[in-house]
């Protein structure tokens, strides 16, 4: 539980040129200089930037086997063969489930949709949901969001006579061998992964969700439907798909999530309309936190503490009272995840103290009384707390399912493929993965995982990015400035909400608000002695408080509260945002990272 690392980023464009830039596009020098940091110079990449369009995504047919794909559905659809979707219980795999469905739907077909049961089934296709399904009379399988690394479940379904299609965005399977990596691919009739090394796409960074959408507009081209007028309802999707997946906001996802966000109140979709209400929000003001961190997690819960089904029949609702239903239970049951969230991060960091394994490089616990649903969520708050890379195990029986988040610089698939032998089963990407391993195997796991590490604790550290340092005076009286910020978003992974930097703040007083107080709001002193400059903070005060008592004991901190000014300073990084309140609009300075003020 380390300090963040501050780093300043470069600027490698000449004071001469970012001057020219600004002329050219009508910005000041200081918002020129953000977007040169930001690898942005040229007036064409600028205008593209804050108004990309749709024109900006790639053509679906460079997807290696996706026409020939959607050729197969299409003559599945006109030959009146069943097909099914199998997708999976997570928000991609749930809204690309949802995609695929409707689109096979209004092309006449017969379809049927099937996601796993987390709790019986685990990830992805297995060979009894495959018997089940060919037994039902299913002839085409459509696997979304998996698929990629299930080749006996595959050749399973070829066998029983399947026309198996994969659609998948995770890392292509491979094995070590002297001559080097040896990737495998199931033996599918397509497969559609962008990470294929022969796939001409030339964007890798889509979700399943983006897939769907591809297919669809492939499938409507080939099947003569009128594109332009259902598009916006699987564009949504598909944003929605991108961000929880957490894909890079850059290239064509930038473009689509951002075009997503300004037409979402014009989807049609009755299920996400009844989502959006329950959740008290306005579509016309939802942002990329919102779907992050109050749409995602509501579609997540679903599959995590009942059925994925709830929310796939939420999006397929055509009825908007029975959509209302599914809508409030889906948010009740991401009240239950919330607490049982809260509950295992507990647990599981008295078990990390008891056990020791706070000192390793790579934590992995195996929690037996911990929700198997919960444990990719347990697994990311305890890397954000200890900053490793960190394996969550759950689950009593002689096999237990588990998932991996990572810090940037660890290859979390690729270590798991190191010790593949010890698995039963895995699956995922750089940051995130799912497994299953025998009990038995868990110890030795472990031991292979921070052996095999070569990264040092150290370097594992977390580090912030600072765009540039700039005085709280000038950012609190540029509202210009905030504006164009603004302007940047969709911000999250890939693109990030630009952070500044400035130091040496004299703390004049402090406030503490909210219904916990764990808000906290400081006052500086203003070094043109024109008043105090404030700024807030949503999650430092007991990082604060901390640092106040280590410096000046309780006393400093109680005179703090009184209102008292004592002498403390700090260095921080913040964000600049716009707070409107009663139509009002200001500018406002969110703390991200503090530190004391070390005079040198």
């Amino acid at each position: 539980m380390g300090k963040k690392k501050w780093f300043l980023r470069g600027c490698r464009v000449a004071a001469a040129e970012i001057s020219q830039m600004a002329k050219d596009c009508g910005l000041s020098m200081t918002a020129a200089r953000l977007l040169a940091v930001r690898g942005l110079v040229e007036p064409a990449d600028i205008d593209m930037y804050f108004e990309p369009t749709l024109d900006l995504l790639h053509p679906p047919e460079l997807l290696k086997d996706l026409d020939k794909a959607c050729r197969l559905l299409l003559r599945a659809v006109r030959e009146g063969r069943q097909i099914a979707v199998f997708g999976d219980y997570d928000a991609d795999g749930i809204t690309s489930t949802s995609i695929m469905t409707l689109v096979l739907r209004r092309l006449g077909g017969r379809v049927r949709y099937y996601i796993p049961r987390r709790d019986s089934e685990g990830y992805g296709l297995n060979s009894e949901a495959v018997r089940k399904l060919a037994a039902d009379g299913v002839e085409l399988l459509l696997t979304l969001d998996n698929g990629i690394a299930a080749f006996e479940q595959v050749k399973l379904a070829k066998e029983l006579g399947l026309t198996v299609i994969v659609a998948d965005h995770h890392e292509v399977p491979f094995e070590i061998s002297p001559a080097g990596s040896i990737y495998k691919l199931p033996p599918a009739d397509a497969v559609i992964d962008p990470k294929q090394r022969d796939c001409q796409y030339p964007f890798k960074s889509v979700c399943a969700g983006m897939l769907a959408y591809k297919m669809a507009e492939q499938l409507y081209t080939l099947g003569g439907l009128d594109w332009q007028q259902d598009y916006l309802e699987y564009l949504v999707f598909a944003a929605i798909a991108t961000v929880c997946d957490i894909m890079d906001l850059v290239d064509e996802n930038r473009s689509l999530v951002k075009y997503a966000l300004a037409h979402l109140a014009e989807t049609p979709n009755l299920g996400l309309r009844a989502l959006l209400e329950v959740n008290g929000l306005n579509p016309l003001q939802i942002t990329s936190y919102h779907i992050g961190f109050v749409i995602g997690p509501c579609i997540n819960a679903s599959g995590r503490l009942q059925s994925a089904d709830l929310a796939v029949d939420l999006f397929l609702s055509q009825d908007y009272g029975h959509a209302q239903m599914l809508a409030q239970t889906l948010l009740e049951l991401n009240e239950q995840r919330k607490q049982l969230s809260s509950d295992g991060v507990n647990k599981v960091c008295a078990t990390i103290e008891a056990s020791g394994y706070a000192q390793d490089k790579v934590i992995l616990v195996h929690q037996p009384d911990l929700p198997e649903s919960v444990a990719g969520i347990v697994a990311g708050r305890i890397k954000e707390i200890f900053d490793r890379p960190t394996f969550i195990l759950a689950g009593q029986g002689d096999l237990v399912k588990g998932s991996g988040r990572s810090v940037e610089g660890y290859n979390m698939f690729n270590a798991l493929v190191e010790c593949d032998e010890l698995l039963a089963m895995y699956g995922g990407h750089y940051m995130a993965t799912g497994l299953t391993i025998d009990k038995q195997n868990i110890t030795e796991l472990r031991r292979r995982l921070n052996q095999n590490c070569r990264l040092s604790i150290e370097e594992m550290q977390p580090v912030i990015y600072v765009d540039m340092a700039y005085p709280v005076e000038r950012a609190l009286n540029g509202m210009s400035f905030a504006q164009m910020i603004a302007a940047m978003a969709p911000f999250g992974h890939g693109n990030q909400a630009p952070l500044f930097g400035d130091r040496d703040l004299e703390v004049r007083r402090i406030q503490l608000l909210g219904a916990d107080k764990q808000i906290i709001k400081f006052y500086f002193a203003d070094r043109f002695r024109q008043g105090l400059n404030s700024a807030i903070s949503f999650r430092k005060k007991d990082e604060f408080e901390q640092m106040v008592i280590e410096q000046g004991g309780d006393e400093m901190w109680q005179s703090l509260l009184r209102g008292q000014t004592v002498n403390i300073s700090l260095d921080i990084v913040y964000s600049i945002e716009i707070n409107e309140f009663h139509n009002n609009k200001s500018v406002q300075l969110q703390i991200k990272d503090l530190r004391l003020h070390q005079n040198r």
